[in-house]
């Protein structure tokens, strides 16, 4: 073995036996908010807070979509996907991930829950009550304005039913109603006035015009008949993977429902029909580099920490980052880091296990 070999392999096992000695496992983090399901790639959108994951898998890996923001709700509609991200609404292209345009609708509180039909949202705003028409006809040039003015309720959960011109929407606190708003004369009705459950959060429509409901107490999927005279649960605790469930999408497609659960920062994905090209996610943890970029996976949602040192061991970047539980892939641009010839990286997982990766053409 070369001097200069041994050496790596010094600095390597220094690094590993310091960060093991001082790193705890980080928490689970709160930042996944809203599940979309797009047809046209047959693949899930999940917000991350400060980033956008899709996953054509069903969780079993995940890619960033561009440089994409999300932090609450999202819809697939008419070729883009609009996303709510601290209170603006962004349009972005299903085909290249740019940014096409946004909108931030005056006066906004918390924008929380969104529907849509061609050409239109219909957003809620948690704080102030309101719900907002936005006209997304051009999505480079959107437009809104106040639909209700005021729910009387705190609204959350969004979701268009086109087949009778209405908006649903569930609602936040104990006891939850659930509203209906007609699009043609903006007339507010209760379909549900005491649905029995605590913090209604998503709320997304099947093939047979059947809705779906999240509840954080009990953490519940509720399914109601199109006129509401039935309901029943069809997923319930956190055996199914359900941990304070936020925003939900239903896969017509492949009659599948995706959970952003916020408890646990993992979505979940539950199956009503006989055709799925969802997997469940194998449960491991793993960190290497393929060439081009650096893989990572845990069946832990966290924090990860990614540094970078020089062959003389000197810290030359830092990063962090919340991830879901199961395999990533980073390209270093994401990191804003260039790789400098014979550098060492040393990832630590959520779970406080250690890695060092020499990335490079060849690892």
């Amino acid at each position: 073995m070369n001097s200069l070999s041994k050496r790596i392999e010094i600095f390597v096992f220094s690094m590993l036996f310091l960060a093991t000695a001082v790193i705890a496992p980080a928490q689970t983090p709160s930042n996944i908010e809203a599940a979309e399901y797009d047809p046209s790639g047959n693949r899930w959108f999940i917000s991350n807070n400060s980033s956008l994951l899709e996953t054509t898998d069903g969780g079993a890996s995940y890619a960033y979509f561009g440089n994409a923001t999300a932090s609450h709700g999202m819809e697939v509609i008419d070729g883009h996907l609009f996303a709510l991200g601290n209170n603006v609404i962004r349009a972005y292209s299903l085909e290249t991930a740019e940014l096409v345009g946004s909108h931030a609708i005056p006066g906004a509180a918390f924008l929380n829950g969104m529907g849509s039909r061609t050409n239109e949202l219909v957003v809620s705003d948690f704080s102030s009550g309101k719900l907002h028409r936005v006209d997304i006809s051009d999505p480079t040039n959107m437009a809104s304005e106040v639909l209700i003015n005021n729910t009387g309720t705190t609204p959350n959960g969004v979701v268009i039913d086109e087949a009778n011109n209405r908006a649903i929407i569930v609602n936040w606190y104990g006891d939850a109603p659930i509203l209906a708003v007609d699009l043609t004369t903006a007339e507010l009705t209760t379909v549900v006035a005491n649905t029995g459950l605590g913090n209604l959060d998503g709320v997304d429509i099947d093939g047979q015009g059947q809705f779906y409901v999240s509840s954080w107490s009990p953490a519940r999927i509720t399914r109601y008949s199109n006129d509401f005279s039935i309901s029943e649960s069809v997923v319930q605790g956190a055996g199914s993977g359900l941990s304070n469930p936020a925003d939900i999408s239903y896969s017509i497609e492949t009659d599948s429902l995706g959970v952003a659960n916020s408890g646990n920062g993992s979505p979940s994905f539950h199956f009503f029909g006989s055709t799925s090209d969802v997997h469940a996610t194998e449960v491991k943890e793993s960190v290497h580099w393929d060439g081009q970029k650096l893989c990572v996976e845990s069946h832990l949602a966290g924090s990860w920490t990614l540094s970078s040192y020089s062959i003389a061991g000197q810290l030359m970047a830092y990063h962090e980052m919340e991830l879901p539980g199961t395999a990533v892939y980073i390209a270093p641009e994401r990191l804003g880091w260039d790789i400098e010839p014979m550098s060492i990286w040393q990832v630590v997982s959520p779970s406080g296990q250690v890695y060092a990766i020499r990335p490079g053409p060849r690892q």
